[in-house]
């Protein structure tokens, strides 16, 4: 393992986990858990995806992925409707109230992240910058699960 590879993976880790405990002080309505956050920001970039897509998305086994639905679609924070070429597919859709509150939470997230990018200099904005489709490029890979190699 690389000084690089355990750099950025506590990086990571320091990084989520900043942004989690600073929601948590700042949010003023029950933080949903994580699976939630993530689901809820996945089917509001991509509307009317299937239980099928978001367990693809979230890398969850279906069934998961079925009873996290059915528990949101209980609290009120998705609507599954029928597809209306085939009534037998159903389209997840985010409610009024759930997306209030994701962009609640993406706006007290942004604004630490932007708070802290405005105490770096130009040239370290610069290659923050620079450095966001490289470390997605990371993370899709991460994902997809391509295998290392050893150093």
């Amino acid at each position: 393992m690389t000084d690089d590879a355990i750099a950025l993976m506590h990086l990571a880790h320091q990084l989520h986990r900043s942004l989690d405990r600073r929601l948590q002080g700042d949010f003023v309505h029950p933080k949903p858990p994580e699976a939630q956050i993530a689901a809820l920001w996945q089917i509001r970039q991509s509307p009317g995806m299937t239980v099928r897509e978001l367990a693809d998305e979230l890398q969850m086994q279906p069934n998961n992925a079925s009873a996290l639905v059915t528990a949101m679609v209980k609290s009120g924070l998705l609507t599954r409707e029928p597809d209306p070429q085939d009534r037998r597919v159903v389209r997840l859709h985010v409610t009024e109230q759930a997306r209030g509150r994701i962009d609640e939470v993406q706006g007290l997230s942004s604004g630490y992240l932007d708070a802290a990018l405005g105490d770096l200099g130009d040239d370290e904005r610069a290659a923050v910058h620079a450095a966001i489709p490289v470390l997605a490029r990371i993370a899709r890979h991460v994902r997809d699960g391509r295998p290392h190699r050893e150093a």
